[in-house]
C-alpha cells in the first residue's frame, strides 16, 4: 500500500473538484446577471415607451440583442448566428434554465472521465492490485471493477452513460444508481442546481474517503474501550 502516493491523489482531486466546482458556481452566477440585466434592459424599455406594444415583454422577447448590450464587452460570436433573441437569452440564462443544465451535464461527463481515465488507475497502482505500468485495457479494468469500486462513480457514470449516448434521456440501466435516484428510464436527466449540488457534496465525501485511505494504520497507543 503506497499510502504517500493516496496522499498525492488526495490533493490531486481536491484540486480538481475545487476548479471544476468554482467553473460550475462562476457560471451559474454569470448566467444569473446576464438575466438580471435583460430585465432591466426590458423594464427600462417599457418605462420608456409606456403604454406602446412595442414597450410589452412579449414583443421585447422577439428583438435582438448583443453580449455587448448586456455586459459591456462585445463577445461577438464566430461563424454562428450574430444575434440573439431575448427571449432565448432569458431562457437559457433563468435559474435551472437550458444553460444550467447543460453545465450540470458537461460537469458530470468531466468528472466521469477524470476518474475513469486517471484517478481510478491511479489508486489501483496506489493500492497494489495493478502494477506501475498498467495500461487503460480489458486486462486493467476487470481488476479495477473488482478492486477499486464506488457508488458515487457507479451511479455518475449511469448518469454519463445517459447522457452521452442516449441524447440526456435515461436508459433502463439508470434504475442501478444507489445514491442519485433521481430518474426513471425515459425521463430527461436534467441535473438543476439542487441536484450538481448534491453531486458536488457526494465528491467532497469521496475526497474525505481518499484522505483516509492514505492514513497508515495507527500503531500508537492503544486505548482500552470500555
Amino acid at each position: 500500500m503506497n499510502y504517500q502516493r493516496l496522499l498525492e491523489l488526495f490533493w490531486e482531486f481536491a484540486r480538481y473538484l475545487e476548479s471544476l466546482h468554482t467553473l460550475y458556481l462562476d457560471s451559474i452566477a454569470g448566467y444569473s446577471i446576464l438575466h438580471e440585466r435583460l430585465l432591466a434592459h426590458q423594464q427600462q424599455m417599457k418605462h420608456l415607451l409606456g403604454n406602446h406594444e412595442y414597450a410589452t415583454e412579449q414583443f421585447q422577447d422577439t428583438c435582438s440583442m448583443l453580449y455587448k448590450d448586456l455586459c459591456d464587452k462585445d463577445f461577438t460570436p464566430v461563424a454562428i448566428w450574430p444575434v440573439m433573441k431575448q427571449g432565448d437569452i432569458k431562457e437559457r440564462t433563468k435559474e435551472d434554465g437550458k444553460n444550467c443544465l447543460l453545465l450540470g451535464a458537461q460537469c458530470v461527463v468531466s468528472a466521469y472521465l477524470y476518474w475513469e481515465e486517471y484517478l481510478r488507475i491511479e489508486i489501483g497502482k496506489a493500492i497494489g492490485v495493478i502494477g506501475e505500468g498498467a495500461k487503460n485495457d480489458k486486462k486493467t479494468r476487470k481488476i479495477l471493477n473488482k478492486y477499486v469500486v464506488s457508488d458515487l462513480w457507479g451511479d455518475i457514470r449511469l448518469l454519463r452513460n445517459s447522457i452521452i449516448h442516449n441524447k440526456g434521456v435515461a436508459n433502463s440501466e439508470i434504475v442501478k444508481c444507489n445514491i442519485f435516484k433521481w430518474f426513471k428510464p425515459d425521463n430527461f436527466v436534467e441535473l438543476d442546481y439542487q441536484k450538481m449540488k448534491v453531486i458536488f457534496l457526494s465528491m467532497c465525501d469521496f475526497r474525505n474517503e481518499l484522505h483516509n485511505m492514505s492514513l497508515p494504520p495507527w500503531k500508537g497507543i492503544k486505548i482500552p474501550v470500555k
